[in-house]
């Protein structure tokens, strides 16, 4: 019997939204046609219809994912100081997954880097390079004390903490019950502390 999936959408959403939800709440390890199938409630042949196979698939999701991040990036050397610089960079690091609002596009990224086909995780992974890459570029002017090699390290364990720790979803606050730890509020104060402190 399957399991309930949006049955809204396109098929070609529905079975895109089956994939990420997979991802995000297990991993791409448990990415199987059968397993979409089931979960958008579709017939399981339509994957090879629309994306030739699950690794087409996951060629849109990362497409779906990274794409926005990317623009959100593009003026990424144009922000005003230090403050603005950081919001510029980590902002796409919180944004929502393309079909997930409760996921995170990072977290699907970082599955199929992680653990996806080499053929696509590859230029994913060079296509992060590059934007860690202009973000060490723009942020070493406004630290000059921090060598080179120490900001590297402090902007991969930022990039890290954006990540959150495992299970991958949002942790409360144990102050108040209510605030995201990985809300850029808190992933802001972090990575400032980290860089300045």
């Amino acid at each position: 019997m399957p399991e309930e999936g949006n049955r809204g959408g396109t098929t070609r959403d529905r079975l895109l939204e089956a994939a990420e939800r997979i991802l995000i709440e297990q991993g791409v390890h448990a990415l199987t046609v059968r397993r979409v199938g089931a979960v958008s409630a579709l017939n399981a042949t339509l994957i090879t219809y629309h994306f030739q196979s699950i690794s087409g698939l996951l060629a849109e999701l990362c497409r779906l994912n990274l794409d926005p991040m990317v623009a959100e990036w593009r003026d990424l050397e144009e922000a005003p100081g230090f403050e603005p610089l950081l919001e510029t960079w980590l902002r796409p690091l919180v944004r929502p997954a393309a079909f997930t609002p409760k996921g995170r596009a990072l977290i699907v990224l970082d599955e199929i880097a992680a653990h996806g086909d080499p053929q696509l995780s590859a230029p994913l992974l060079q296509a992060m390079a590059g934007i860690g890459g202009r973000v060490h570029a723009a942020l070493q002017p406004h630290l000059p004390g921090l060598p080179a090699h120490e900001l590297a390290a402090r902007l991969r364990f930022i990039a890290g903490a954006a990540l959150g720790p495992p299970p991958r979803n949002r942790m409360l606050d144990p102050r108040d019950g209510r605030a995201p730890l990985d809300s850029l509020t808190h992933l802001l104060a972090f990575a400032t502390a980290a860089l300045r402190g």
